[in-house]
């Protein structure tokens, strides 16, 4: 025979096992691999692709066509070509870590 539980137990062990801190890490010595897709920057980078995007989107009042992320050294800038109301193509390029406007 099994035993039950009350349903108001049964939703508070639910919720406490939701709740709980995940396991520590292996100590295998190295970081878990990132989910796939998932990029790796450095802590440096403080503006986000995407963040660029908005900026020189709202800056330009233009369409964004393309962004893509580019490496000159040690710094990381980002490339997004916009298309003007007037139907020029142009590219902007935005520092990562500094977030200016090239």
């Amino acid at each position: 025979m099994r035993a039950r539980l009350p349903l108001p137990a049964l939703a508070a062990v639910t919720l406490a096992l939701a709740l709980a801190p995940p396991p520590p890490a292996a100590a295998s010595g190295s970081e878990p691999a990132p989910p796939p897709g998932a990029e790796r920057r450095p802590e440096a980078a403080l503006l986000t692709l995407d963040a660029a995007v908005e900026l020189v989107k709202r800056r330009y009042e233009a369409r964004v066509l393309r962004a893509e992320e580019a490496h000159e050294g040690e710094e990381i800038y980002y490339r997004i070509r916009l298309l003007a109301a007037d139907g020029r193509v142009f590219d902007v390029r935005v520092n990562a870590r500094t977030g200016s406007l090239e």
